[in-house]
């Protein structure tokens, strides 16, 4: 009697259990086909998202009005920013006053240890063609995992005889030194500093940064990094400019107004 209960309770509880179809999914594939679109979903966002940063990357490269802005006036010193179509960088300037001579002024901006007060590395002269020539080496480090920039310039210094103004003009001379496996090393730079002197011990300074870094750094970095070296660079000008070796300094090309 006990063993024909238990038959029978076996028998209705296997009629209870649901039977798969051979046609039916068994529920275990669910979770699959819920992370596949999960997979989908994400992969049509990815693709959405760099399509608009190339678009945007494209729009932002072909706008800009050409002119001179003012980004920032803080302590005796204004950045301007330029924007020129079809370019992705933007040219930097930076005025400010000081209290120097002509010949302070160009043999702070000449001298190599300079570069280093604002954190350069390996700075020296190159090759000295004249009082007004000469060709310079030095090194930046930028941060993360960016390749470290090497700069070979050509410096070249010319006054107005009239107005006494003074134009120092750095270029890129890439070429000048065998090649370097320690850096990346910049080939476009049109960097110039206008030096006007006003005739009652101050001088207006006016400092045009126009360089492309190049290699793999991002433009929206560096277009965001670099109003702010200028700033800093002007900023500091005084303080070393007040300095014993530059405040006393005389060059024989240079005639003072």
């Amino acid at each position: 009697m006990k063993n024909g209960l238990s038959v029978a309770h076996l028998e209705q509880s296997v009629e209870e259990v649901p039977s798969v179809g051979a046609g039916e999914i068994p529920s275990v594939a669910k979770p699959k086909t819920r992370v596949k679109r999960l997979l989908n979903v994400l992969l049509i966002v990815s693709v959405s998202l760099v399509t608009l940063f190339f678009v945007a990357q494209l729009i932002w490269r072909f706008s800009g009005s050409n002119q001179w802005e003012l980004v920032r006036d803080e302590d005796g010193v204004k950045i301007y920013t330029l924007k020129a179509p079809g370019s992705g960088l933007t040219k930097i300037k930076g005025v400010v006053r000081v209290r120097s001579t002509l010949s302070g002024l160009l043999f702070f901006m000449t001298d190599p240890a300079t570069c280093d007060y604002y954190g350069c590395k390996d700075s020296y002269i190159v090759e000295r063609v004249d009082d007004q020539l000469f060709y310079s080496n030095f090194r930046v480090n930028f941060p993360y995992l960016f390749q470290p920039r090497q700069f070979v310039t050509r410096s070249q210094i010319h006054q107005n005889a009239q107005t006494k103004e003074v134009l120092l003009v750095n270029s890129a001379a890439p070429d000048k030194l065998p090649p370097n496996d320690c850096c990346f090393r910049v080939t476009e730079m049109y960097n110039t500093l206008r030096f006007t002197p006003l005739g009652n011990g101050q001088v207006d300074i006016e400092y045009v940064l126009n360089t492309n870094e190049g290699g793999y750094l991002p433009e929206l970095l560096l277009n965001t990094m670099r109003p702010k070296v200028v700033y800093r660079v002007l900023h500091g000008f005084q303080k070393f400019l007040d300095k014993e070796k530059f405040r006393n300094a005389k060059l024989n090309f240079i005639q003072e107004k």
